[in-house]
This record gives structure tokens, C-alpha cells and sequence, in this order.
């Protein structure tokens, strides 16, 4: 981060602060994120199987997330991050979804669109180049299944709503090098109720020359995992969802 006479001043007066991050700093980042869907969506639904099942593609998402980072202890650091991400495709398939039976071509939609809000603290590490983070991550989706095709009694549409939030634990590890190049391992994660869900972030990112500003080149793989029950959802999901993605990053001191 680049240092100012801000930050000076605020070492100065506050000495515990010295500890913590000497700038503020805004940030943001955006990135496309080429999605591939695996597992099963509903009991025994493939997700992207099209011989049995809905047959969804893989398909181009995207990312935006800003930030918000300060030197005063205790008080948490704020991010929030949009996930936008359309799943479709066609398939055959002779199974139940949502209680209509289906008997031939379907024609399904996904949308795993989702907000997250993170409250985080850096740990003060002595260590030069390593950042750690801890917080918390409220998610948010907002977004449904939608499966149209044949049924016994002709041609059905059922709609499911994928519409509730979760907590999750935030842990965020960056290392960083002289020469601008930076690795960084990202996971939210939680566990209970027979609910499950995992999302991991793994980037390579270069630092540009630049003045003033920090301005980043990204390159990595997110892959989020997703087990919902009836009490969560009106279906079902046993659900993955992971790829290549690859954007770049802003970041200003003041």
C-alpha cells in the first residue's frame, strides 16, 4: 500500500493503530468467471447430463466486488461482492422435478446469482508481503430453476426460487513478492442442518508499475460447492459450479 502523510499523521497520534493498516483504502475488482455445472439439482436431477437430465452448459459469469480498508482497531473492514451467473441448456430426461414427472425434452434454466457481504479484521502479522484476513460473510441469492418440457399430461413449466441467505466464515490469505506478482487463497465456507456450502478462490495477480494507484492484473479458479434442503429451499441441490476466471483489480490510499 502507498504511504502518505495521512498515515504518518495517524501513527503518530494513535500508536495502536500501528498496528493495523496505515492507509485507507477503496478498492475494487471485476472479473469473468466461465462457470461449469456439475451434480444434481432436486433428487436425483443431473444438472448437466443430456441424456437424463437438464443438461445445463457451462456459461460466462461475472464478479464485482468493492472494498473498503481503514487503520482504526476493532472496527471491521467492509466488502461486497455480485455475483451474476445464468446457467441453461436442454437435455432428455424421465425423472420428477418439483413433483411433475417429466418424459422426454426439457428446456432448464438456472440462475445462482448472489450478493455477499463480508466483515473482516486483518491480523497484524510481523511478516512482510503476507496479509491475513478472518470475518464473516453474509450471502445473499436471489435467483431460480426453471425446467419447461414434456410431461404425462403434455407440455409442462415448473419454477423453483433459489431465494435465501446464509452466513458463512471468511478466511482470506494473500503473499506478496518485490516484483509485483502476488498469490491469494480466498474460502467462505459453512456447514449445518443438512446445508452446506463452500466457495474457494484461488488468484495470481500482478501488480502494474503504475503511480499513485494500485492497478492489478488477475488470473485464478473459483469453485463453489452447494448443498441445500427442503427446509432452505423448495428443492433439493447437491451442487458445484467451477472454473477459470480472470479480470483486474484498483485500489487508491488516501
Amino acid at each position: 500500500m502507498k504511504k502518505t502523510a495521512l498515515a504518518a499523521f495517524l501513527v503518530a497520534m494513535t500508536p495502536v493503530a500501528a498496528q493495523a493498516d496505515l492507509l485507507f483504502t477503496v478498492g475494487a475488482k471485476a472479473n469473468a468467471w466461465t462457470a461449469e455445472p456439475s451434480g444434481q439439482v432436486d433428487d436425483g436431477v443431473s444438472a448437466d447430463s443430456e441424456t437424463d437430465g437438464l443438461g445445463l452448459d457451462s456459461d460466462s459469469g461475472t464478479n464485482l466486488t468493492v472494498f473498503f480498508e481503514h487503520p482504526v482497531p476493532v472496527l471491521p473492514n467492509v466488502r461486497l461482492r455480485q455475483t451474476s451467473l445464468d446457467l441453461d441448456g436442454s437435455g432428455t430426461m424421465t425423472r420428477n422435478f418439483n413433483g411433475v414427472q417429466y418424459t422426454g425434452q426439457v428446456d432448464s434454466y438456472m440462475d445462482l446469482s448472489h450478493t455477499d457481504a463480508t466483515l473482516y479484521w486483518g491480523l497484524p502479522l510481523p511478516v512482510p508481503y503476507v496479509d491475513i484476513n478472518l470475518g464473516l460473510t453474509a450471502r445473499m441469492f436471489g435467483g431460480e430453476v426453471i425446467v419447461e418440457g414434456t410431461t404425462l399430461t403434455g407440455n409442462q413449466r415448473e419454477e423453483v426460487e433459489l431465494d435465501f441467505a446464509i452466513p458463512m466464515g471468511f478466511l482470506e490469505a494473500q503473499v506478496g513478492t518485490p516484483f509485483g506478482i502476488y498469490a491469494q487463497a480466498e474460502i467462505n465456507a459453512i456447514g449445518y442442518d443438512g446445508n452446506a456450502l463452500t466457495d474457494t478462490v484461488l488468484t495470481l495477480g500482478y501488480d502494474l508499475p503504475v503511480p499513485v494507484v494500485d492497478l492489478g492484473l488477475e488470473v485464478g479458479h473459483r469453485a463453489m460447492s452447494m448443498k441445500t434442503n427442503k427446509d432452505t429451499t423448495d428443492i433439493e441441490t447437491d451442487f458445484d459450479v467451477s472454473g477459470i476466471f480472470y479480470g483486474a483489480s484498483f485500489s487508491v490510499g488516501f
